[in-house]
């Protein structure tokens, strides 16, 4: 076998091994992608405390507060960021305050 040979049939090797790869790459973030939603939708309004599928969502002015309505439990779940997005309305803080300070009392 010629050497242009040689190489051109190495090119091609090189070319093949790196398209199977990319599909390996991209067929394995699919299938993370695929587990993972599944996952969000089997899990969709279970409290994270308790377990049970009990979440209820409401809004509190731009915020969305997930909160477990089972009488065991009551769990208040917040997402990134959504508690400082509740610090930034001063009625809330103001309200918050009051209401943990009205434990102590």
């Amino acid at each position: 076998m010629s050497d242009d040979l040689k190489l051109k049939v190495n090119k091609e090797d090189s070319y093949f091994a790196q398209q199977a790869q990319q599909q390996i790459k991209d067929l394995r973030e699919k299938a993370a992608q695929e587990n993972s939603q599944k996952y969000r939708d089997e899990h969709k309004y279970h409290c994270f405390r308790c377990g049970t599928k009990s979440l209820v969502e409401i809004q509190k002015g731009k915020v969305s507060i997930d909160l477990c309505v089972n009488e065991k439990c009551g769990a208040l779940h917040l997402d990134a960021g959504e508690l400082d997005a509740l610090f930034e309305d001063l009625s809330f803080v103001k309200k918050a305050r009051k209401s943990i300070f009205d434990v102590f009392k």
